[in-house]
C-alpha cells in the first residue's frame, strides 16, 4: 500500500457547486475516479483538470453535462460514452459549497483514532492468546504454539532455506 492510499480511500467528496472537485480525477461519482473507470475517455478528454462546475452547462433550463473531447468518437467508443452518461445521470451541482467527508469513521468527521484503525491492517495476525495460554496445557507446548503462531518454529521448509 502506498503511503497516501489509506487516506484517499477513506475520503469522500460531496459535490455542492463543484468548484473544488476535479471532474475526472477526484472520487465524487460512484465510488471511483472517472479517470479510472473510463481511462480511454479520460485520455480523449479535452480538459482533464476541469472541475465539476466547469463541466456543467447551466445555460439550458435544467442544465446538463458539457463533456468535451479531442476528437469525434469511433463506433466502438460510443458505448463507453453511454456508460459515462449513465453514471452522471441524476448528478448535478447544487448551490451548496463542496465538502469532504471521512469514510473511515461513523460520524463522517476525521478522528485520529479512526485513522489509526484504518492504518492497522486487518490482515495482521491476531494473537490467539485464549487458545494458547490455557491452564491445562504444559508450558513447553504453550511456548511451541506461541512460536508457531508467529512463524518462528524451524519447520522442514525453514530449515531447508537455511541450508540444513
Amino acid at each position: 500500500m502506498k503511503e497516501t492510499d489509506w487516506c484517499w480511500e477513506n475520503i469522500a467528496f460531496m459535490v455542492g457547486k463543484g468548484t473544488k472537485i476535479r471532474f475526472w480525477t477526484d472520487v465524487w461519482c460512484a465510488g471511483t475516479a472517472l479517470s479510472q473507470t473510463f481511462p480511454h475517455l479520460f485520455a480523449l478528454a479535452a480538459h482533464r483538470n476541469a472541475t465539476v462546475e466547469e463541466m456543467w452547462d447551466q445555460s439550458s433550463d435544467q442544465g446538463g453535462w458539457n463533456l468535451r473531447f479531442l476528437r469525434n468518437f469511433n463506433d466502438w467508443e460510443v458505448g463507453m460514452v453511454g456508460d459515462l452518461l449513465l453514471k452522471l445521470r441524476g448528478l448535478r451541482p447544487s448551490l451548496e459549497e463542496d465538502s469532504v467527508s471521512w469514510k473511515g469513521g461513523k460520524s463522517g468527521k476525521f478522528k485520529v483514532k479512526e485513522a489509526y484503525s484504518c492504518l492497522v491492517s486487518p490482515m495482521d495476525t491476531v494473537f490467539p492468546e485464549k487458545c494458547i495460554w490455557v491452564d491445562r496445557v504444559p508450558t513447553k507446548v504453550a511456548f511451541f504454539a506461541w512460536e508457531a503462531t508467529w512463524g518462528k518454529v524451524l519447520t522442514l521448509d525453514r530449515l531447508q532455506r537455511r541450508g540444513w
